[in-house]
């Protein structure tokens, strides 16, 4: 039997309030055994992350934990004090956190990151650290390492900064990593390049990961068991191949139906009008990048050229900087095209006609404003008959599966689905001809994604609705759209039906295809990657 690195029994958090005391974690237990990958997984509010800091001992004020037993190392971690707690958490206990930016100071280079880390850990003279950081980034796959080491965390793109993080997190060879949604809003093949980094670091030192997500595909990729969280509580732990062949527990079964609705549903076929709604010609556009006294022409966009029909679902997939939102804002005309021409084709004047659906709803609300008043601010400006309003918000609520109760709730009150869902009403409302929505899954569960890709099916089927769907989740796009346009560095490399783009055989698509997930644990090792696609991730970074 494994040694165990870290065992949690009965653990319980409560939360101090006016109103007394609120539960939030309830006799939660499990175990991480040396050299194994545990996965927790649950949806949005189940206490994934919670339970993360409970273990690391990083609650908040007002979060007190309960009586319970934490033991890292078979050493009770409740009765260190601070100091020991600091030096545990320092050097043999890693952490990835979920988000990039609040990781870092922005006021500090990569290299003063590593430096304060090893200065406050270790006896190392600033020439040895910037030796060890460099080894540590080109460990994490990153090109350029001394470039990066003098880089501010904002001149680092996301999929850059979560390896930067995890060197971090791996620098003082540490015996456990907490992962907490690495990969989340990551494009697939970056998210395949840390899946990869985490197991290559657990097989090569032996040690343990407890790795938390909202996404089964991830699970299936890198778990070797799992434990499911419902509610603050723990509802089934089981070995990864079992927990996908014989779940037990009603939400486990439940996520697993969710999951498959995501992957296994039949592609969409060609059920639309032919006449076109907006049509795009040889569109440019470029940017230029200053630094110090040298400028760098970039082009986001390069000569793409394709149209949306009416009723027709068009999915735009392509990595990070491949020029799909550069793309979306032209085609709301944010943005000017610099050659080439965008013909809107509808009937309804075009900034009625087209509406936006922004991959962060919470950015796109006022806070200030309840939800009746952020869905109904586009009646305002289109100077509609406001004696319907109020019944006009509340049906359009209705349409996309959400109570008239939550008229007066705030951003802040509202779950991640339904931010979504408020946004989607919000856009609806004005009967558009085409909607567009930049990244609609990023951060959210899989009961959640299940859900809005449904609700987005309905929507075009029954309000006629035609919807560009721009998403590095090839697989949402391969179950939601009628066709897919693939983007790289700015051009349109292919486009197909979504049925004929598995089986593709564009070098770059495929390679977009290689990336994701496994469906289940079983078929990791049915998943090869050919030695030129190799090379091509190698050449590409």
């Amino acid at each position: 039997m494994n040694e165990q690195v870290l065992t949690v029994k009965h653990l319980s958090v409560q939360l101090e309030t006016n109103q007394g005391k609120k539960q939030l974690l309830k006799d939660v237990s499990f175990n991480v055994p040396r050299g194994e990958i545990v996965a927790i997984i649950g949806e949005s509010g189940s206490g994934k992350s919670m339970t993360a800091k409970a273990i690391l001992d990083l609650l908040p004020r007002g979060f007190t934990p309960s009586s319970s037993s934490v033991y890292f190392l078979n050493k009770d971690v409740s009765a260190m004090d601070k100091r020991q707690k600091r030096l545990y958490r320092g050097t043999q206990i890693g952490f990835v956190f979920q988000d990039t930016y609040g990781t870092f100071d922005p006021m500090q280079t990569i290299g003063q990151h590593f430096h304060e880390l090893f200065s406050a850990h270790m006896k190392i003279s600033k020439q040895r650290a910037k030796e060890k950081t460099v080894q540590l980034l080109e460990r994490v796959q990153l090109t350029e390492p001394e470039r990066v080491y003098d880089s501010f965390p904002h001149e680092l793109s996301g999929g850059m900064r979560q390896r930067v993080q995890l060197a971090l997190a791996l620098a003082l060879n540490p015996v456990l990593l907490i992962a907490d949604e690495p990969t989340t809003a990551l494009d697939l093949r970056i998210q395949a390049d840390i899946l990869q980094l985490i197991k290559d670091w657990c097989k090569n030192t032996g040690g343990s990961v407890l790795f938390i997500t909202h996404d089964l595909g991830v699970v299936a990729e890198i778990a070797d068991s799992v434990v499911v969280m419902k509610e603050g509580a723990v509802v089934e732990v089981a070995p990864v191949d079992q927990l996908f062949d014989q779940p037990v527990h009603e939400h486990t079964k439940q996520l697993l139906h969710y999951y498959k609705e995501l992957t296994e549903t039949p592609k969409q076929t060609g059920l639309f009008d032919i006449e076109p709604l907006v049509t795009v010609n040889h569109a440019k556009k470029t940017y230029i990048k200053k630094k110090w006294f040298q400028k760098q022409m970039i082009k986001a966009v390069d000569d793409v050229s394709f149209c949306i029909c009416k009723k027709e679902i068009v999915g735009l997939i392509g990595e990070s900087g491949s020029g799909k939102s550069t793309l979306s804002r032209l085609l709301l005309q944010l943005e000017n095209v610099e050659q080439g021409a965008i013909a809107w084709k509808g009937s309804l004047p075009f900034r009625k006609g087209i509406q936006w659906v922004h991959q962060d709803p919470l950015a796109s609300f006022d806070p200030r404003w309840n939800v009746e008043k952020i869905v109904g601010e586009g009646l305002d400006y289109w100077k509609e008959k406001k004696e319907n309003k109020h019944q006009q918000v509340k049906e359009v609520l209705q349409k996309v599966g959400l109570s008239e109760n939550i008229l007066s709730y705030y951003p802040h009150e509202l779950s991640g689905g339904m931010r979504q869902r408020v946004a989607l009403a919000r856009a609806l409302l004005l009967e558009p001809e085409l909607l567009i929505l930049d990244e609609p899954f990023a951060s959210l569960d899989m009961s959640s994604q299940a859900n809005i890709l449904s609700l987005l099916k309905q929507i075009n089927q029954t309000e006629k609705t035609a919807i560009l769907f721009i998403s590095h989740d090839i697989r949402a796009a391969l179950a939601l759209c009628h066709r897919i346009l693939v983007m790289e560095k700015g051009r349109k490399i292919e486009e197909a039906g979504a049925k004929e783009l598995s089986d593709s055989v564009n070098f770059y698509t495929r390679r977009l295809l290689s990336s994701m997930p496994v469906t289940h644990p079983g078929r990791r090792l049915q998943k090869q990657t050919t030695e030129g696609e190799r090379e091509y991730a190698h050449q590409n970074g």
